[in-house]
Formats: structure tokens, sequence, C-alpha cells
């Protein structure tokens, strides 16, 4: 399978065509992956993500990647001999559509589930999975409350924290931009979007000053409602403030729409750092050369990570069932969802009730797409790097953008502290 991206064109009508396709498919039941047989006695996941509506373009990654994990394990014999089946429902993003759709998996007996990428679904679980003797594992909810106030034994985060992500681009931003050092931003007004800018703001705040010996200036977000079809007045409450950096989380569908409208406004002109916490490949796959210059956090780039064999399989299996050569983190975090539940259930001989599952993965070390990573044994929160990328417009190219940059920063230096059942204390403006 070649990596080239040559002639390779993406639009977001092709992604919406194909993840809607998918999202028809998922209700009618049980996927059953090649040779995981009635009779094998397969062990069930259960994966509860967004198949339609707004964020079903997410929903359609963590879905592949979930699939590709289990028919690679199921092809290399399976778990302790016995085959993983996967079964799944759609969240809508919503929570109280996914704990209904958790809780009929439950009700058939699946209690390992994984998904739940949005923060009010991940927080909602917690209750309903001590309650029925499940857990489950997030793979992209963004609240800081899920390993703090909000923490439940029954809840891991498959992978960086809110925290250690924002610390990541922050110590980026500080070593690399130390002239700009006044910032605003756009920030979806809803659970990720207030929990992002709090951790950015609070990061500012300490590692700015500590790099560059400057105190950073930064301006009051503009809040910005979750799924609107028009931004235009708050791009231009935007363009009034006097910022030369500028951070948004607005995801999916949202930053898309956000940033067609803002190119006219001339924001990106005036912008001399854009920073995007986390859409990946999503923005420049639909705006093409149009793509503003961003940095953006990413749970997994397939490039950066040559070499480790989990990704290349993951990598050229997502190319070959989707002729999609950029594939986007969320669909590593659910292949190293199962790839926990493996070990997990390796360790403890087979035992799939919730209390044997919850103590293997406390403390579990085990490999992903990006490298190793462990699961806290005090939080449930994974120990893994902060990554991000800098994608860059190319006119005239077959995609219309390209990769200029990238970095890593070790996990342990910038995840925060354990403190489960603690709110977390944040500097502010």
């Amino acid at each position: 399978m070649t990596r080239s991206n040559d002639g390779y064109r993406f639009s977001r009508r092709t992604l919406l065509k194909s993840t809607a396709a998918a999202a028809a498919l998922a209700p009618l039941g049980r996927l059953w992956i090649p040779g995981a047989r009635a009779a094998d006695n397969p062990i069930t996941l259960g994966l509860v993500t967004p198949l339609s509506g707004a964020q079903e373009m997410i929903g359609s990654f963590v879905r592949h990647g979930a699939e590709i994990a289990i028919e690679k394990i199921n092809a290399d014999g399976g778990v302790n001999g016995r085959p993983l089946a996967l079964e799944m429902r759609d969240s809508k993003a919503n929570p109280a559509a996914a704990t209904v759709a958790a809780r009929e998996l439950l009700g058939q007996g699946v209690n390992l589930q994984l998904g739940t990428i949005g923060s009010p679904v991940a927080l909602a679980m917690g209750p309903l999975m001590q309650a029925a003797g499940g857990v489950v594992l997030t793979c992209g909810a963004g609240t800081e409350k899920l390993n703090h106030e909000g923490y439940n034994p029954h809840v891991f985060r498959i992978g960086d924290s809110p925290y250690s992500r924002q610390y990541g681009l922050i110590r980026m931003i500080a070593e690399r931009y130390p002239n700009i050092t006044s910032w605003g931003g756009i920030i979806p007004d809803h659970e990720y979007g207030r929990t992002t800018w709090a951790i950015f703001v609070d990061a500012m705040l300490t590692v700015f000053p500590q790099v560059t010996g400057k105190q950073p200036e930064i301006s009051r977000p503009i809040l910005i409602p979750y799924g609107s079809g028009d931004y235009k007045n708050f791009i231009a409450a935007a363009m009034r403030q006097p910022f030369e950096g500028l951070y948004t989380s607005a995801y999916g569908g949202d930053a898309v729409t956000l940033y067609q409208q803002a190119r006219p406004f001339g924001l990106f002109d005036k912008t001399k750092v854009l920073v995007d916490s986390a859409n990946e490949f999503l923005v420049p796959l639909a705006m093409k050369d149009q793509t503003p210059d961003t940095w953006t956090g990413t749970h997994w780039y397939f490039k950066a990570n040559q070499g480790n064999p989990m990704s290349d399989h993951l990598y050229n299996a997502y190319v070959e069932r989707t002729g999609n050569h950029y594939p986007m983190g969320w669909a590593a975090e659910a292949h190293a969802a199962v790839y926990a539940y493996k070990a997990a259930i390796e360790k403890t001989g087979g035992d799939t009730k919730a209390a044997a599952i919850i103590a293997a993965l406390k403390g579990l070390t085990f490999d992903t797409a990006t490298g190793k990573r462990t699961l806290r044994a005090e939080d449930n929160q994974a120990v893994k790097n902060a990554e991000a990328m800098r994608i860059q417009p190319k006119t005239g190219s077959a995609d219309g953008f390209e990769v200029t940059d990238y970095i890593s920063v070790p996990g342990d230096s910038v995840v925060e502290p354990p403190r489960p059942g603690e709110k977390l204390e944040l500097k502010t403006l």
C-alpha cells in the first residue's frame, strides 16, 4: 500500500456521504468480524459514537479505528483464543441518546464499551457504568472534569488529557513565537470549549513567562454557539480585538464553517499565529488551498509514526478501506482502546467482569500506534505525548495543503498530577 498522496482529492461532501452510509448501517445490529462466528464464543465490545449529525465525521474515524484493530487481533488469533466482535450504536453526540444506547448494550451483556468522544457524553457515562457493571474507554472527550471532580473508576481516558494537550501547544508557542504576546480566542460555548480555553489561559500565564520572560496579554474570548451556521457577527467582533495570536477550539463542521466565513473578513491576514486545539485534517480536507496556516493538536499523525508496526498497519488498512489518505487521530484512539481491552483481558486471564477489567486497566502499559502509553492507576488518565502539526496551504498541489512541521512533547512533562475527585485549579484572567 503506497503512502503517496499524489492525485488524491477529498471533499467534505464525499466525507459526509461516506459517513452517512456508515451511519445507515450501524443500527442494523452487531458487526461480526470475519472469522468471529457465534460458535467461537466471541468477546463483544460496544462502540457508542456519533454516526449521524454534526459530528458524524469524527465518529466515522472512531468506527474505522475500532474495526481495524478488531480485524487485526482476530487475524492474529484473538484474545486468549477468543475472537472479538463489535456492537455499534449511534450516540448522536448527545448525552441522552448516548446513555440510551449504552444502556441498551449493557442490557445485552456488552459491558466493555468505547467511543463517547463528546465531553457531556463521557461525563454521563460514569454513574451509568458504575450502576450497571460496565466500563467505558473514551476516545477523545476533552473535559478536564473526567479525571478530576467528575472522576469515576468505570471511565478511562485513553488519550492525552486536555491539560497536557494545551500545555504542549503553549510550550511550542513560547519557544517558536516568543514575540507574539497578544492573544485572543474564538471558543464554542460548551463544556469542551470552556475547558480548553481555561487551560489555554492557565498555560499561557504559566509557561509563556517562564520561557520568554514576557507577560502575555489575553483578550476575553469570543464565545460562539454550537452548531450555528452563521458566525459572521462573532468574526466581526474578533476583528475588533487587538490580538496577533488566535486560539480556537471550534471543531468538526463548526470549525469548517467558521474558517470559511472568516476568510472574507481578513481574520487570517490579521492573525500571525493560529492555533487550533484538535481539528487535525478536518479543516484542510474541506478547504484545500484556502486553508489558513494553522498549528493543530493531533492524537496521531501517521507520517510521524512511520516505522511503528501498529501505526503502519492502521494507516494502510484505513486507506485501503476508505480511499482517504488522511486518517485522523480519533481512529488511533479507538484503535488504542481496543488494544487496551485486549491487554486487560489477557491480564485477567479472560475475566471480562467490570471489577477485574478496571483493576487490569489501572497502571496498564500497552502498545499503540503512537508508541507505549500508560493508564494512570490514580485517575484513569493515559499518559501519552502531546502532539501538534503545522498545516499550510499549497496552491497547485493535488491536496491543496501540506504538513510543514510537527512537534511531540513527552506526556509526563506536561500532564497534570493525578487528583481524582478534586477540581483542577487554574489561573484565570
